[in-house]
């Protein structure tokens, strides 16, 4: 049975929120007249979750509320991806389970896609209601993101509307981690962003500390992006230039005032070659191991968005 709406919502620490959520997502599908699912991955928190998911399976029906529990904590993004696996919708829309994205916002999220048939819509804040060192560790985020990921969206969240073809395509990529933002980029252009409220966390604390947030952005620019790859051959550049530089300067002095210790010059411009073709053959090798990761990773050579035969 195809659905209108799979709502993907992963769960870690919901045993508070996850009652509230479903009743005002069953209020704005039911109000909207678009038949829907919740599917809740339950990503082995430490609270009573599951329980939780397993009564509102038995209230609202099975047919409304569809659950997975994982074996052990895989993170939020594989949650995800797990979810698409057993979604049904025509769209698929992800929120998280504390209530900081409204349900209600979900109405703007669909408009803005017919608006251009868009393949992606993020909500994106205008303001967010993280704590102040919480927000600090996520623009800090952003920033190193968007500037080594250039095609990711400026306005990614976790407040998504996807198109069912194109979040499925996530699903046969294989990566060391995962970003299912990132694959996106790799998947679609046509995306487009609204700005929608984000309000303070109903319950409990986020599992994102600003350690576990700087740690998931370390490991995202180091799978996706090139630029520490490309940063060392910059840098054998850099000390080519240096030392061509230096070189010639050491030869003018030679030739000019012959006041040069023997042996120490020849030894600083030995390094600094040395040093420039050790950077440079590091940057070339990183190349061949980028270029082989994303093979590996399966990311597609083209994506058919529209045939016309």
């Amino acid at each position: 049975m195809t659905l209108d709406y799979s709502v993907v919502v992963p769960v870690y620490q919901g045993q508070a929120t996850l009652g509230p959520l479903a009743q005002q997502l069953r209020q704005f599908f039911e109000a909207q007249g678009h038949s829907y699912e919740v599917i809740f991955v339950h990503d082995h928190g430490p609270d009573d979750s599951w329980r939780v998911i397993r009564e509102l399976r038995q209230e609202l029906g099975p047919d409304v509320v569809r659950a997975v529990r994982l074996a052990r904590n895989f993170g939020q993004h594989n949650a995800l991806l797990c979810g698409f696996r057993h979604a049904r919708g025509r769209f698929f829309i992800t929120l998280d389970e504390d209530l900081q994205h409204a349900p209600a916002d979900i109405a703007l999220l669909i408009q803005r896609q017919q608006d251009a048939d868009f393949d992606v819509v993020y909500g994106c804040y205008e303001a967010r209601r993280h704590s102040g060192p919480r927000n600090l560790a996520s623009w800090l985020m952003r920033k190193l993101l968007r500037s080594s990921i250039p095609d990711l969206h400026p306005d990614y969240s976790p407040f998504r509307l996807l198109k069912a073809n194109v979040a499925r395509h996530c699903l046969e990529m294989r990566n060391s981690y995962t970003f299912l933002d990132g694959y996106l980029t790799w998947v679609t252009a046509h995306v487009g962003s609204v700005p929608v409220s984000h309000g303070p966390r109903a319950a409990g604390q986020s599992a994102y500390t600003a350690r576990k947030l700087l740690r998931h952005s370390l490991n995202i620019f180091i799978t996706f992006s090139d630029a520490p790859v490309r940063m060392l051959s910059y840098a054998s550049v850099v000390v080519f230039m240096l030392t061509t530089l230096y070189s010639g300067y050491i030869l003018v002095r030679k030739l000019v005032y012959n006041d040069l210790l023997p042996g120490f010059a020849s030894l600083i411009i030995a390094i600094g070659f040395g040093v420039g073709l050790l950077l440079l053959g590091m940057g070339i090798l990183g190349e061949y191991i980028h270029r082989i990761n994303l093979k590996t990773t399966r990311r597609p050579n083209f994506v058919e968005a529209e045939t016309l035969d």
